[in-house]
């Protein structure tokens, strides 16, 4: 029994060391990308128009030429994680190249669209880390939960009967 709870603690432990693992790789992405618009605001602020365009079609192109690997990468390992990571790089790529376009058209200012942005990306990177924390952590309850090996998963069968039929 004492060693029952000590394999549970010990995979408690476990799943809180995976689990701040992939949380804590994406506050790094996070971060990274509040860096990365916080520059981009504030490099507008401060560069020449002609300038800005090209640094915003350079970084877009560096971000597809990413993108692109890094879905090589997920295909080559069969790793869902990795592409959706992918998803996420071509997002913030055809976000960086929209933000030549997009602020002109609907009339705002780019550091608004920048800002926007931002705002969109943490908020998205906030949901993931919630779902994956609450996903990763009911899976190994489950795992840990003595209930299945209790309640078999066999469904009880009742005989119909009818109503008005007298009973013999």
């Amino acid at each position: 029994m004492e060693e029952n709870s000590k394999e549970k603690t010990s995979k408690i432990r476990k799943l809180k060391r995976i689990m701040s693992q992939k949380v804590v790789l994406n506050l790094i992405y996070i971060t990274f990308v509040t860096i990365y618009f916080v520059f981009f605001g504030i490099i507008e602020k401060y560069m020449n128009p002609d300038v800005f365009l090209i640094y915003i079609k350079a970084t877009s192109f560096v971000f597809l030429i990413l993108t692109i690997l890094i879905f090589e990468k997920a295909y080559k390992e069969d790793n869902d994680t990795i592409a959706l990571n992918g998803i996420e790089f071509l997002v913030i790529s055809i976000f960086t190249l929209l933000i030549l376009y997009i602020p002109r058209v609907i009339e705002i200012e780019n550091t608004t669209y920048i800002v926007f942005g931002l705002c969109l990306f943490i908020s998205y990177y906030i949901i993931k880390n919630i779902l994956i924390y609450t996903k990763e952590r009911k899976a190994e309850l489950d795992k840990l939960s003595d209930i299945k090996e209790i309640v078999k998963d066999v469904p009880i069968k009742k005989e119909t009967r009818r109503k008005n039929k007298p009973e013999e």
